[in-house]
């Protein structure tokens, strides 16, 4: 192998202290194994790549508040639903045909736009608004079955803490929120919307 004088001796324009041969296919600029991207079309450089993929992504602020708030709000309703079930088998199918719906709605609220980060941000939606739901039905559902009569016993100078019927509101919570058939509708929906938002 020849020796290279130093005007031939080319240098990583990012990382200038490494040396390289490789170029980028679309601007020619020098590059190394660390910036170099793998394409269909050949290595390119990480600029070059970001450009393709800012026309791709071409999502506003507006975009990724509403991809987060139609998230949140049709699981808010998802999660009062698979609460209400809470039976594992259901919330799997159940999680199965919201996962479609919450993506398509995200999509066509949106016209279709997506940002770098739409799948996070629909993936926060549907955490928090599945969350909210469940802690909103589960609350709901301790005071149906728990406020009369710890309003009685409180009346008749009772501890109701110290009855054995007596759960703890934040016990009961807990459980109801972090069940199973819960667990496993917002699994199968984050998983399905963040790839719908990424494809």
């Amino acid at each position: 192998m020849t020796d290279l004088t130093p005007d031939e001796i080319h240098y990583c324009q990012v990382h200038p202290d490494i040396e390289t041969e490789l170029r980028c296919n679309k601007c020619e600029r020098y590059m190394c194994a660390k910036c170099a991207v793998n394409t269909p079309v050949g290595y390119r450089c990480r600029e070059c790549v970001r450009q393709v993929e800012n026309q791709f992504f071409s999502a506003t602020s507006n975009d990724l508040f509403v991809t987060f708030a139609v998230g949140a709000g049709l699981c808010i309703i998802g999660g009062v639903v698979a609460s209400l079930v809470n039976f594992i088998l259901f919330n799997f199918f159940i999680g199965i045909v919201w996962a479609g719906l919450v993506s398509e709605a995200i999509l066509r609220a949106t016209n279709r736009r997506r940002g770098r980060h739409s799948g996070e941000i629909a993936v926060a939606g549907v955490i928090i608004g599945a969350f909210i739901g469940a802690g909103g039905y589960a609350l709901n559902s301790y005071e149906r079955i728990y406020g009369n009569i710890i309003a009685l016993a409180r009346q008749a100078n009772i501890d109701p803490a110290t009855q054995p019927w007596y759960v703890p509101m934040g016990d009961f919570l807990l459980s109801n929120i972090f069940s199973i058939g819960l667990l496993i509708f917002v699994g199968i929906v984050a998983v399905t919307v963040y790839s719908r938002m990424k494809s």
